[in-house]
């Protein structure tokens, strides 16, 4: 495979001009910047307060941002949160609800006072003809009670 001339200085021309400017990179230079314009310094005090007014600015805009982002990640936080309290809470009374129906479907019997037809169930004092969790006290004697329920008689009996 052979190169015409063209070619030949098409691959060389690269290198040969690297190396000119290698060498005279001093003098372009200094010709260049005679050449060219020379940039006018700004003297002008309102152009300087402009750009640090702007510069002001674009910190407070950036200050700004940064705060709202966090805002709105702090209220994302908060519904998750407060969401999840609420849950929660519901979750808890919905548990004491079906604990206080189970509880209400028992009654423990605390303590007998058979002379005064006095007792102590579930934490109440109660008496002949009176009402404990929508049963009525029928008869106290001195371990029991008799009650009347929804669903009939039922004897609580202490220690039991």
């Amino acid at each position: 495979m052979y190169l015409n001339n063209k070619q030949i200085i098409q691959l060389l021309a690269p290198f040969l001009l690297g190396i000119v400017l290698l060498f005279f990179q001093d003098n372009i230079v200094n010709f260049m910047y005679s050449q060219l314009p020379k940039p006018k310094s700004i003297k002008d005090k309102n152009f300087y307060n402009d750009v640090n007014e702007y510069l002001k600015i674009q910190r407070d805009m950036y200050t700004y941002n940064a705060v709202t982002k966090k805002i709105k990640e702090r209220q994302k936080s908060s519904q998750w949160i407060t969401a999840n309290v609420l849950y929660q809470k519901q979750l808890a009374q919905s548990k004491n609800e079906s604990a206080l129906k189970k509880q209400k479907q028992f009654w423990h019997l605390e303590a007998v006072f058979p002379k005064h037809n006095m007792a102590i169930m579930n934490s109440q004092f109660v008496h002949k003809g009176s009402f404990i969790d929508n049963a009525k006290i029928i008869q106290i004697k001195f371990d029991s009670v008799l009650l009347k329920t929804k669903k009939g008689l039922k004897w609580v009996h202490l220690f039991h």
